[in-house]
């Protein structure tokens, strides 16, 4: 499993994978070299990678490419020693992962109350829990908080501005020749009919393109106009407007 959790004082503007991660954290060293798991991907030499392992630092640096900061810590040890299960792991990579990114103690141990309290643990389980966030606290506590990246990205804010109308001439080529519809008299097909609201056009043109019998018109100020004696009544247009100017009504003859 692998999540990607975005942390920043500016607005986040990205999603999914983090292609330049300031931290990486791994609960399971054998998927270092895992080639489907590939934990280490955007990893830099900026990247601090912390590692549940029963290894040291020093064996994990000859398996493996990263060359930035690694923290490694036998968590799993920890966490059956204290609550004799490996389902409170996560408390123990979560408190050591707050640690690093600066969060406090008190506010971690305040999340974690609050993620206990709804995973519905006995009272016994709860402090369990509470424990090893404290004792892997405490194991952690020497280590320095991650700094900001010399090269940050900085996303700027454009101002919006006014678009003007432009008809859509300009950029769709469409056939302006007469069709030939009115010949065959398809109107007599139709069962529901395309009525314009013309309240909610914006005179995009969708409409009087993708006609396939030629049904629709513009009149001199670019709304569309349907001619009933040639539409059919596939109702294209209705499902391709944009807007929803056009809506389905049943025939009455």
């Amino acid at each position: 499993m692998a999540a990607f959790t975005r942390i920043a004082h500016a607005p986040i503007l990205e999603r999914g994978a983090i292609a330049q991660a300031d931290l990486v954290v791994v609960a399971d060293d054998t998927l270092l070299n895992e080639p489907a798991a590939q934990p280490l991907a955007g990893c830099d030499a900026q990247c601090t990678l912390l590692v549940n392992s029963t290894r040291d630092a020093a064996a994990l640096r000859q398996t493996t490419s990263h060359d930035g900061r690694l923290l490694v810590v036998d968590f799993t040890a920890l966490a059956l020693d204290l609550t004799q299960t490996l389902a409170s792991l996560s408390t123990a990579l979560g408190t050591a992962t707050a640690h690093v990114i600066g969060l406090a103690l008190e506010d971690n141990l305040a999340g974690l109350n609050e993620e206990l309290d709804d995973a519905q643990l006995s009272p016994a389980q709860h402090r369990a829990n509470l424990r090893l966030a404290q004792a892997t606290d405490a194991l952690v506590r020497s280590w320095e908080p991650l700094q900001e990246r010399r090269e940050a990205t900085v996303v700027l804010a454009t101002p919006l501005v006014e678009v003007p109308f432009d008809p859509p001439w300009c950029a769709a080529p469409s056939v302006y020749a007469a069709a030939n519809s009115p010949a065959r008299h398809t109107c007599s097909w139709r069962q529901f009919r395309p009525v314009l609201h013309p309240e909610h056009c914006t005179r995009c043109w969708v409409c009087f393109v993708r006609c396939p019998e030629a049904a629709i018109t513009l009149d001199r100020d670019d709304f569309p106009v349907v001619d009933y004696d040639v539409c059919k009544g596939c109702l294209l247009c209705v499902h391709e407007c944009p807007t929803h100017a056009l809506s389905a009504e049943k025939e009455v003859r």
